[in-house]
């Protein structure tokens, strides 16, 4: 795709240019691309493809500053022609690009960028495990076209320092959801605590939010919950394939699960959050513990971390949530039944607990500042 700049792009006197270039824009990304947009310290311009990439990954909205750019698809390859005409253009003084190795039209861009003398940053979940693959040295080589990588956990920079890649090179800016919308609902739900509520049980009660998908793995949930000694029900909110078979387990097993189905609305998310003893996700816990932390709600999850998402590291055993053995269903039901017996004042503790764990580390703001401190690195 041709892109022209006339009206896009003109120097700023006194903030570094940069170009921002996804492949799609994510609605969860939309709070920490308007933070970056009123940095003090870089102007930055987001440039991706506004139809999206797949019907799950559609993009977010568009605003002043963000412009097209098309993407080309073909078996889970991908072409952005248009990222090599920025890559070549004068106004830009560094490049974010998402890092993936698959966007081919990336690693020719990356070249041009740095042969021009601009730095090269490349935002990506990084290692999630150590690999010896095929993949693995896919990635070396793509990770090695940047000149500093920008990751989401402390463990990914870890493995990349094992991988041979200078630590220093490797800025962790965490991730982070809308805490803004997120903390205006919990606020407004705690000051009416005595709002009727048809969805909240009478009784104590776990809550899930995840597409209904096999690497869920909620039907480890249902069963652990046919294993605790008190009554309890477990709130599932969203929608999946999974859907009937895991209803129909939860008939089987006679426990109390009630689905109530896709729910994106903060102030009716507030609630189900704020009343539940701890959101159970028996598979890989990502943006969701991210969610409900800004609640104050701990997170239960497995503890196989080379079968996680770098969102996990916000978890701290006994403090914002647990891990149970990963499989180990029993293992799970003894954790659920932990939080039941929790005190109301070891649950105060616990919420305010896990929300100054994500005031610190994980809202637009503060992946705002990492990101900055990972510019000034090369660019200040």
């Amino acid at each position: 795709m041709k892109v022209t700049y006339d009206k896009q792009i003109s120097h700023s006197i006194t903030k570094p240019k940069i170009a921002v270039i996804y492949t799609h824009f994510p609605h969860y990304r939309s709070a920490v691309f308007e933070a970056m947009s009123h940095s003090a310290s870089y102007d930055y311009v987001f440039y991706y493809d506004p139809a999206g990439i797949e019907k799950t990954v559609a993009s977010g909205p568009a605003a002043e500053n963000h412009y097209p750019l098309t993407v080309r698809i073909w078996r889970g390859i991908m072409w952005q022609g248009g990222s090599i005409s920025l890559a070549r253009n004068p106004a830009f003084d560094g490049f974010i690009f998402l890092g993936n190795p698959f966007i081919l039209s990336t690693w020719l861009a990356a070249l041009l960028a740095r042969q021009r003398g601009k730095p090269v940053y490349f935002w990506t979940h990084g290692w999630l495990r150590h690999e010896t693959n095929a993949k693995a040295w896919l990635r070396r080589r793509f990770y090695r076209l940047a000149d500093a990588l920008m990751v989401y956990g402390a463990r990914a920079r870890t493995i990349g320092k094992a991988e041979g890649f200078d630590p220093a090179s490797i800025h962790v800016i965490g991730n982070s959801l809308d805490y803004g919308a997120q903390k205006q609902a919990r606020e407004a739900a705690l000051a009416n605590p005595d709002a009727k509520d048809d969805e909240l049980p009478d009784k104590p009660f776990f809550l899930t939010v995840s597409r209904l998908v096999e690497s869920v793995a909620l039907d480890e949930a249902i069963a652990a919950m046919a294993q605790l000694s008190s009554g309890a029900a477990l709130l599932v909110v969203g929608a999946g394939p999974k859907r009937e078979a895991l209803e129909a387990q939860a008939e089987a097993l006679g426990v109390d699960v009630r689905f109530l189905g896709a729910i994106y609305e903060e102030a009716r998310l507030a609630p189900l959050f704020l009343g539940a003893r701890a959101v159970v996700s028996p598979g890989k816990v990502g943006l969701l513990a991210m969610h409900a932390l800004a609640y104050g709600t701990p997170v239960i999850t497995h503890d196989n971390l080379d079968r996680q998402m770098p969102e996990v590291e916000a978890i701290e055993p006994d403090v914002t949530g647990a891990f149970f053995r990963h499989g180990d269903v029993s293992d799970l039901a003894r954790k659920m039944t932990t939080f039941l017996e929790y005190s109301e004042e070891t649950r105060a503790a616990g919420r305010a607990a896990a929300i100054a764990r994500i005031e610190e580390r994980y809202t637009p703001d503060a992946q705002l500042a990492a990101i900055t401190r990972a510019l000034d690195t090369m660019i200040k």
